[in-house]
Parts: C-alpha cells; structure tokens; sequence
C-alpha cells in the first residue's frame, strides 16, 4: 500500500482568486524565461546572423540569403561565412573563399565582408553557380558617382561581363528569436486576459 507521502494533493481554486492569478502569472512567466533561455542557447550554438541579400541591374536579378558571424570588425564589417540563393534563375552553389579571385577576374580577390546597412567593400564577395557562372559583386569607389558592381563570368565559355547594380541587404530574425518574441506575446496576453476576468 503506498505511503501518503507519495501522494500530493492540489485544493482547486476558483479563477477569481488571487492565488489562482498568482499561479498564471508564475506559469507565463516560467514559459517566457524558457523561451528566453532556449533562444538563448539556440543563439550560442549557431553563432551567426543571417541576412536576405539582393541585387539587380540591366539583365540581373540575384537574391538569396547568407550567414555572418554576430560580431562586426573594428570598421562595422561582418565576415560573411555561407551564401545561397539564385542568379537569373541559376542557382548558388558556393561561396568563393576570401582572399582568392573567382576564376576569370585574376587577380581582383574576394574578402567577403559586409556591413549591415549593405556596404560592401572594394573586393567584395564572390559565388559560383550550379551552370558553371562566377560572379563577385563590389563597391568601386574610383567611379564617379562610386557604385556598386557585379563581375560576372563563364570560364568555360570565355565570357565575362561586368555591370552596375543596385545592392539590398536586410537582417533575419533567428527562429529562436521569433519563438522567444511569440512565447512572450503569448504570455502576456494571458495575463492581460486575467487582469481583465471579473473578480
């Protein structure tokens, strides 16, 4: 026969008591410290940010999305780690590894590094395509207006291209932030639905 003490007993409390509120709000906000420590730990472990990139100009269109680490360079540049998304329907398969040219633009090399407001620098990053295309897009101060551009080129085919383009970048919310930002929304809807409940 089982002791009494392997047995606890909960009094049920009417929804109007102040105990019965006390215990929702220690459940929202045990819901919200445990989104906020899950997002947390999700943040440590990915260590980047991720950011949708864009740009376009006569006969281009290229999008996508790609991965920085969280901490900027004394000058407010991010290192950009991975890339991904399309060239005029190509898609992206790689990122040129920094301090190397993308074949055919010898011996012009990559950085890949980026603020966050879009600027790019005078090496800028690169990519390959699934159909075999480079392209490294950067910031060519010595023109007059400065602007960005995009070299583009099909080694196996000797072409090459090089045109002005319009740059984009914008920061994506981590998963983990958006699920902390919805947990807390959640809670504190609660509450307010509690405050609001007749007495």
């Amino acid at each position: 026969m089982p002791h009494h003490a392997d047995f606890v007993r909960r009094q049920a409390l009417p929804a109007s008591s102040p105990l019965h509120r006390l215990r929702g709000a220690a459940a929202a906000a045990a819901l919200l410290s445990g989104g906020l420590l899950s997002a947390g730990a999700a943040s440590a472990a990915s260590a980047v940010q991720m950011w949708q990139w864009s740009y376009s100009g006569a006969g281009i269109s290229a999008a996508g999305t790609l991965t920085t680490g969280l901490s900027s360079n004394p000058l407010g540049f991010y290192e950009i780690l991975s890339i991904s998304g399309q060239r005029n329907g190509d898609l992206i398969t790689g990122l040129q590894p920094a301090g190397t040219a993308i074949p055919g633009n010898e011996p012009f090399v990559v950085d890949n590094w980026i603020k966050a407001d879009g600027q790019l620098t005078g090496e800028g990053f690169g990519y390959k395509t699934q159909s075999g295309s480079y392209a490294n897009v950067f910031f060519a101060d010595w023109l007059s207006p400065p602007a960005n551009m995009e070299f583009m080129t099909i080694p196996a085919q000797g072409y090459s291209h090089e045109a002005t383009v319009s740059f984009q970048l914008q920061a994506v919310p981590e998963p983990a932030t958006w699920a902390m930002l919805s947990l807390g929304g959640l809670a504190l809807l609660a509450l307010r639905r509690r405050r609001s409940s007749p007495d």
